[in-house]
């Protein structure tokens, strides 16, 4: 299957090259964090690789991919078209219906409250890759690597900055999680 996914995965993305050498950093960050924790390698694989899967679509193709009322929900936060369509289409082309692969892909925009390992090995995954530029990746990896609670809640205040930066609001969603978050690493130091 990982096989599969990862020609699938090529064959998209092959136009963005910087995508592609993105969604791979994910990948290879999270199956090192997944053997840390002891996860299920090829579920953290299919999710790693499929998380930016449509995120090049355009909303023609979201709408022909999403519920109408997916595509109302998220309006105002058109980012999340690409993480729903693609879990959407692990479900109905590929039959996988585990939520340990979907929900790591659903939630990999700004997570959620009560994370799974999963969930959380994809999510910091994403910020931690070597390939990103604008953070301290190196930081959230080793951080990852002894205490993941720790690491989401960095990337959750990396995103918040950057929003407010771009004089944009987090969702509903988004402030939820960073809240619970907050409250799960009190006490501990960035």
């Amino acid at each position: 299957m990982i096989n599969l996914i990862k020609k699938k995965v090529i064959e998209k993305l092959k136009d963005d090259q910087i995508r592609l050498k993105h969604v791979f950093g994910v990948y290879e960050t999270a199956l090192k964090l997944a053997k840390h924790y002891k996860l299920d390698e090829e579920k953290i694989a299919i999710a790693s690789l499929f998380h930016d899967y449509t995120k090049n679509d355009d909303l023609s193709f979201y709408k022909k991919v999403l519920s109408k009322e997916m595509i109302e929900t998220y309006q105002a936060f058109p980012v999340m078209y690409h993480a729903l369509s693609a879990a959407l289409i692990l479900q109905n082309e590929y039959h996988i219906d585990d939520a340990e692969i979907l929900n790591p892909i659903i939630n990999h925009i700004w997570g959620r409250p009560h994370m799974s390992m999963y969930e959380k090995v994809v999510f910091v995954s994403d910020y931690a890759e070597p390939n990103r530029k604008f953070f301290d990746t190196h930081r959230i990896f080793d951080v990852a690597m002894k205490d993941l609670d720790l690491a989401v809640l960095m990337c959750m205040n990396l995103t918040l900055k950057y929003l407010e930066k771009l004089d944009m609001k987090p969702s509903q969603g988004q402030i939820e999680a960073y809240h619970y978050y907050m409250e799960v690493n009190s006490g501990k130091t960035q």
